[in-house]
């Protein structure tokens, strides 16, 4: 138990806090070196979710969609059909005549008024057995005695494993079924006791057919109005007018691709800024991290201010990040393998990113990017399929690191990799996200640095309890002393007077 200092007259709370501040120096320096680490620790996270960013731009810019764009022009019977360029389309011409359009089957029962029970129409009477119609190879529509033609037919529409449209028609009486799929193999096949023991007839079966077309002078059938062709998703519209024919030209959509590459530009252009930012950030040794007795001294901008500088450079001249931007900018200074015409018509062997238009500043850019568009478009239109490879190649061949027939994007996807990688065993920082706050991985040598700290804080911390325990209880002595001693000393005055 602590008392006070009443028999001596001293603030032995104030005292014993004194005592123990000059004890608490180690414990201080401890907790600032931990929030250093721990500093150090969530700007590796903020790096590491700026690459995985900068790796998922560099995956979407890789499809051909983007960096290997394609156009269509039509003429001719130029609204018989729709054609739309997929990633796999290539430079050509296509001719197409269609002569007929795929059709969809449609089956027509004669049949009885919307709201009658289907239980009524049964021809030999309902015996509550028969109480399925069965549409082609989907499983059975089952229906009860209180089922009318209206409330079956919803049941059949709400079903999309039977692949038809079923229409009541009030003012005939008639049902129909229509098959969603066209082509001749999707005829409608009914069966069941509502088919074959009810007054429902089926009056008619028009069987589905498939699409004639010509392209390029051979004739094909498809089983539906939208089908690929040399990477064109074409859709058919009508028939195509007696004498006449479509032109389908697929060309290079240079504007798509120059405005992938301009995105590309600017992606790399920023990650390597903030790269290059972070590897440069004055550090403050001298602003070290607060103590809890330093920030109760001060005001909140005042820590505020303070803590910018302390936290402040944690990453300067980092190994990993220096590496990670030499490599980036040597990856997009080197060749890349393949056959290029320059402008004076003469073929090299291999091209960099000079050969279209795009050049490193000077040296207080740091490497960034500049792009010459007049000279990028006409390297895109000289060598269309050349510069969409330079850039998204992919040699399969190569595990560890990249190889000059590797495209730039992959050569720059492989560096982010490695680079995630050293982050993550260093921080445990998460290889694939791209939100800040998430978790840090259980083990990594940052976080064996945190356990180690944690260990060490918490021994100490036990050790200054123990002695400010001692403490008090050596107060607590003298003051029981001193109230014997004052105990004693009114008795003996009492005793003379």
């Amino acid at each position: 138990m602590r008392i006070s200092g009443f028999a001596s007259g001293l603030d032995i709370d104030s005292i014993v806090k004194q005592l123990m501040t000059a004890q608490k120096a180690p414990l201080d320096k401890l907790n600032q070196q931990k929030q250093l680490v721990e500093w150090k620790r969530e700007d590796y996270r903020t790096v590491s979710t700026k690459l995985v960013t900068f790796q998922e731009k560099l995956s979407s810019l890789s499809l051909s969609s983007a960096i290997d764009a394609k156009k269509t022009v039509i003429s001719g019977a130029s609204n018989v059909l729709t054609a739309t360029p997929t990633g796999a389309a290539s430079n050509s011409v296509l001719n197409v005549e269609v002569i007929s359009l795929a059709k969809a089957s449609t089956t027509v029962l004669q049949g009885t008024a919307g709201a009658t029970k289907i239980s009524d129409i049964y021809t030999g009477g309902y015996n509550g057995t028969e109480n399925v119609i069965k549409i082609g190879d989907a499983d059975p529509i089952v229906f009860n005695k209180d089922d009318t033609i209206d409330s079956l037919m919803n049941k059949i529409n709400s079903n999309s494993k039977t692949g038809v449209t079923a229409v009541y028609d009030s003012a005939s009486g008639k049902l129909s079924f229509t098959s969603k799929a066209t082509g001749k193999d999707n005829t409608i096949a009914l069966s069941g006791g509502l088919v074959s023991n009810s007054s429902l007839v089926i009056e008619s079966t028009t069987p589905g057919t498939d699409a004639e077309v010509i392209i390029n002078g051979i004739k094909t059938t498809q089983s539906s109005n939208r089908f690929t062709v040399n990477g064109l998703e074409i859709s058919l519209n009508g028939t195509t007018p007696q004498g006449q024919s479509t032109q389908i030209e697929v060309t290079q959509d240079v504007d798509k691709t120059v405005e992938t590459i301009k995105e590309f530009v600017n992606a790399y252009n920023d990650t390597l800024s903030f790269l290059n930012s972070m590897t440069s950030q004055e550090r403050y040794r001298t602003y070290l991290p607060l103590t809890t007795e330093q920030k109760e001294a001060m005001s909140e901008n005042e820590i505020k201010l303070w803590e910018e500088k302390s936290k402040s450079g944690m990453l300067k001249n980092d190994s990993i990040l220096n590496n990670t931007i030499s490599q980036m900018r040597l990856a997009v200074m080197s060749d890349f393998t393949t056959d290029f015409t320059l402008p004076d018509g003469s073929v090299v062997k291999s091209m960099n990113l000079t050969n279209i238009g795009i050049t490193t500043g000077d040296y207080q850019q740091k490497g960034k990017l500049q792009i010459d568009e007049n000279k990028l478009r006409a390297a895109i239109e000289a060598n269309p399929d050349q510069v969409a490879s330079f850039f998204k190649n992919v040699d399969g061949a190569s595990n560890t690191g990249y190889s000059q027939t590797d495209g730039l994007f992959n050569r720059l996807k492989k560096i982010e990799q490695d680079s995630l990688k050293l982050i993550s065993e260093k921080a445990g920082t998460s290889r694939f996200s791209t939100d800040p706050t998430t978790a840090f991985l259980p083990q990594s040598e940052m976080g064996d640095q945190l356990k180690s700290f944690d260990k060490r804080i918490s021994d100490v911390q036990l050790r200054l309890n123990m002695l400010e325990t001692r403490y008090y209880r050596q107060f607590t002595a003298m003051e029981t002393a001193m109230n014997k001693y004052n105990s004693i000393s009114s008795s003996l005055s009492s005793f003379i007077s």
